[in-house]
């Protein structure tokens, strides 16, 4: 009768402590503690998740090491201590990398770049060089040409005489032929004027004879614009350039200044003057003066004439007679 005792009435009853509820049919699940073991698993899932997009985002990566002016094989052991390979090996000339150092990288050194990938390397062969070529004789744009195409600049066109070596012709290079220089380097051409000729002296000539002496001397003529007075008469030659005795080269332009005669001054009047003075007064003007002193004159200091009286005009530079009693 479920093992209660009954009462003093006979009724047999419940115990006051309610029954447990009885287990659902089938077997019984063993509960979990769920507190601590979901703090765990969740924990795991999220450093999971946190290693997996770390690994995504940069754990797979890392950058290129600094590798420029390094040797190749300095590079290369780099490379190896990254994690990465050493692709394609490029040469180049530079100027400014010695030989056998790196001078690029490709990714370029610091640029992001995954594991195990290769990195391009381009090595330095030093400068680029050439063997000056012998344009000796070569006209000038030919020897232009010439070192053009061997990878060289014409620098500065300097010209000099030669019995040897005609007109526009090349004498010489500076550096000299066979020298081994910098590729692009420039080049100093020495060219000739052909043989000097001395510049004949036609001051004081007709302009038609000067011009035609100087022509037949192998040299040009200009005529300045401008004519100026001299001591040389009108229509003559008052001065040139270059002057006589200069050297020019064939073909040379030599340019002549005609005259407009003497620059005519007015005489001053010396007359009854003292020797000094009337020198002073004359030089002063712009003359030069001769004394005459004769026998009658050696002891005398006065002018008693001059050979061009006062108030009449003589060329400037010309000479004043004065004679002295």
């Amino acid at each position: 009768d479920g093992g209660f005792p009954a009462d003093a009435d006979g009724v047999h009853r419940t115990s006051r402590l309610a029954a447990p509820p009885a287990d659902p049919p089938g077997p019984r699940r063993p509960r979990l503690r769920r507190g601590p073991l979901a703090i765990v698993v969740a924990v795991l899932l999220v450093l999971g998740l946190g290693t997996g997009v770390w690994y995504i985002n940069s754990g797979q990566f890392t950058k290129v090491p600094a590798l420029l002016s390094k040797t190749e094989a300095q590079a290369r052991d780099r490379l190896e201590e990254a994690g990465l390979d050493v692709g394609k090996v490029d040469h180049a000339y530079s100027d400014t990398v010695e030989r056998g150092k790196v001078i690029s990288t490709d990714p370029g050194v610091g640029e992001r770049i995954r594991k195990n990938d290769s990195v391009a390397l381009t090595v330095s062969d030093g400068p680029d060089t050439v063997k000056l070529p012998d344009v000796a004789g070569y006209r000038l744009d030919r020897a232009r040409t010439v070192l053009k195409d061997e990878g060289l600049e014409p620098g500065m066109v300097t010209r000099a005489f030669s019995d040897e070596v005609p007109k526009g012709f090349v004498i010489s290079t500076e550096p000299k032929t066979g020298t081994t220089v910098r590729a692009g380097s420039a080049v100093a051409l020495a060219v000739s004027k052909g043989s000097p000729i001395d510049v004949p002296d036609v001051t004081g000539d007709d302009l038609a004879d000067a011009r035609a002496e100087l022509t037949e001397a192998g040299l040009k003529v200009k005529v300045a614009e401008e004519q100026v007075n001299s001591e040389y008469d009108k229509g003559q030659v008052a001065r040139q350039t270059p002057d006589s005795g200069s050297r020019a080269a064939e073909g040379d332009t030599v340019t002549l200044t005609v005259s407009k005669g003497p620059e005519m001054i007015e005489v001053p009047d010396v007359v009854g003057d003292s020797v000094d003075d009337a020198k002073r007064t004359l030089e002063d003007a712009g003359f030069d003066v001769k004394e005459d002193r004769g026998l009658l004159g050696l002891f005398g200091d006065t002018v008693k004439e001059q050979s061009v009286e006062g108030g009449d005009t003589a060329p400037k530079g010309s000479t004043i007679k004065i004679t002295i009693r």
